[in-house]
């Protein structure tokens, strides 16, 4: 056979068909299914792992029944998606090794980050902000925290709320932060009008509020989102997840879960 000299162009071609090959083949090949949610579907169950101890998110009563914000909001997610619920109490450093070990399909349990779980498990849409809020009293005509120039806020030492206040410190003239032992100390000085606003995490503000009509809810300064863990792997769940926190965000699921778990909120109005 005679030896025919193969042509730059004619290789090139042969080259981009080949990759374009490939290319059209990974795009049509059907994704891996989500083996998580494939079981979940297969059982008619969603597991849920919770670390009972961090009321009013999730706790024990009196007949170890698990309760609390998250186990509504679980419970409310099962129904819309049509599955039972499992819960499952778990130590919080047991709960990440729980998911991997797809001892549970999702971890609902106030959880706002998980350094050791860094690539091991993924996050949902958040459904609860904790980041540190300002807190003034109802008629107050404080509606940010750069209104607070001249006056007196109230804050828990070393806390999130205080190293914000260092900042507005330097924003704003002539604030004056006062620093107290804990939040508690903190809203109390508020209350008694030691402070014009106490500057609290957001689950110790939502509380206040919730059990003194005087106070009201102004904004949050940082935030601290609270979501639910699945496995990395588990898209379609996450997508199933998503979808029913959108929902339960804009239908006002959420809000009556947080009005009865930590009281009725009000908020002053943003200008």
């Amino acid at each position: 056979m005679p030896y025919v000299k193969s042509h730059p162009r004619l290789l090139a071609a042969l080259a981009a068909a080949v990759v374009g090959g490939i290319a059209l083949w990974l795009l049509l090949s059907p994704a891996p299914a989500d083996q998580t949610w494939v079981r979940i579907q297969e059982t008619g169950t969603l597991r849920v792992g919770t670390d009972a101890s961090y009321p009013p998110f999730e706790n024990l009563d009196g007949a170890d029944q698990i309760i609390g914000f998250d186990v509504d909001l679980a419970n409310e997610m099962g129904r819309r998606l049509h599955l039972r619920v499992e819960l499952t109490n778990i130590a919080y450093d047991g709960l990440v090794d729980a998911l991997i070990g797809q001892k549970v399909d999702v971890l609902v349990s106030a959880l706002a980050d998980l350094p050791q779980a860094a690539g091991k498990v993924a996050f949902t849409l958040p459904y609860y902000n904790a980041g540190d809020t300002l807190v003034v009293r109802v008629g107050s005509n404080i509606r940010s925290m750069g209104d607070m120039s001249g006056r007196k806020l109230a804050v828990e030492f070393g806390s999130g709320g205080d190293v914000a206040a260092r900042a507005w410190e330097r924003r704003i003239a002539k604030l004056t932060v006062k620093r107290y032992m804990d939040s508690d100390a903190a809203v109390a000085a508020l209350m008694s009008n030691e402070a014009d606003g106490a500057l609290v995490d957001g689950i110790a503000a939502r509380l206040a509020v919730g059990q003194n009509p005087e106070l009201a809810l102004v904004t949050h300064v940082n935030d601290v989102l609270f979501a639910i863990a699945a496995p990395t792997a588990s898209v379609e769940l996450r997508h199933q997840l998503d979808k029913v926190i959108q929902d339960m965000l804009k239908d006002g699921t959420i809000s009556r879960l947080i009005a009865r778990w930590f009281g009725p909120q009000r908020d002053v109005a943003t200008p």
